[in-house]
């Protein structure tokens, strides 16, 4: 894996963010969500560019957080006697899919393999999702004792409706790139993460025949509706994991979800 949790190439007006985040499987840590928000910085104001891909490095999109990495920062903060410290970091993190999300440029989705967990919250900040067929998704952070708190529950409304939305949170239950599609949460399926790339170019191509000013209104336009209601969704579930979990409830949870070897 490569040391770099997120690299960037661009051209043609595209750029192609891949995830390689901190652990197995694409994991999210580390520097990772730093990087993203600097990237959705950096790209804001970029002439240059047009629209942002994200994919993941080789065959999965992310098994989502790095359980390893927010372990030992849980571990710190007990340590330190640091009672903020959750409702914090959670902001923080928060901001970073956020940024995602204020892009002006539009930011489209490439899953192949798995996107759980924070991931799927992740690509729901996206302006589009387009998948393999092999792409699989879940929300599971019930079975860690939390309510997702990185936007899932306040974007995903935006794509889906409340009953699959409740279904895929009190389950964490494991869809399908077909299902996702019938659902509405990705707009295509695609054979496999060639097809992925090609699609993206072609959306930059289409995109590149209007002005970047309208692309740009466009989506303010669209996310205006809807902002406040995102953002004081985000302040109520961090501070409810912070209240009802609390970080040594998380970071036992955590631990035990480790050594069953799997991640979240």
């Amino acid at each position: 894996m490569s040391a770099a949790p997120l690299r960037v190439t661009v051209h043609d007006g595209l750029a192609l963010a891949t995830i390689a985040g901190s652990g197995e499987g694409n994991a999210l840590g580390g520097t990772f969500w730093d990087d993203l928000r600097t990237l959705m910085t950096d790209v804001s104001a970029r002439d240059d560019i047009r629209a942002v891909a994200l994919m993941g490095d080789g065959d999965t999109f992310s098994v989502g957080m790095d359980l390893r990495w927010y372990v030992v920062r849980l571990r710190r903060a007990e340590r330190s006697h640091d009672g903020t410290f959750m409702d914090d970091d959670v902001r923080r993190l928060q901001e970073a899919v956020t940024a995602v999300a204020a892009c002006p440029k539009p930011v489209v989705a490439l899953i192949d393999g798995a996107c759980t967990g924070a991931a799927l919250e992740l690509v729901s900040a996206c302006d589009i999702r387009y998948a393999t067929r092999r792409a699989r998704f879940a929300l599971p952070e019930a079975e860690l004792g939390v309510v997702a708190d990185l936007g899932g529950l306040q974007r995903l409304p935006l794509l889906i409706n409340q009953g699959h939305l409740r279904e895929l949170a009190f389950t964490g239950r494991t869809i399908g790139a077909e299902r996702a599609a019938d659902i509405g949460l990705v707009n295509d399926v695609h054979p496999d993460s060639a097809a992925l790339r090609h699609a993206a170019r072609t959306l930059t191509d289409d995109i590149r025949r209007h002005p970047a000013h309208v692309m740009e209104g466009i989506k303010a336009t669209l996310d205006e509706a809807h902002r406040e209601g995102v953002r004081r969704g985000l302040d109520h579930c961090a501070h409810w994991n912070s209240t009802h979990t609390g970080a040594q409830g998380l970071r036992h949870a955590m631990t035990a979800r480790l050594h069953n070897a799997t991640t979240l």
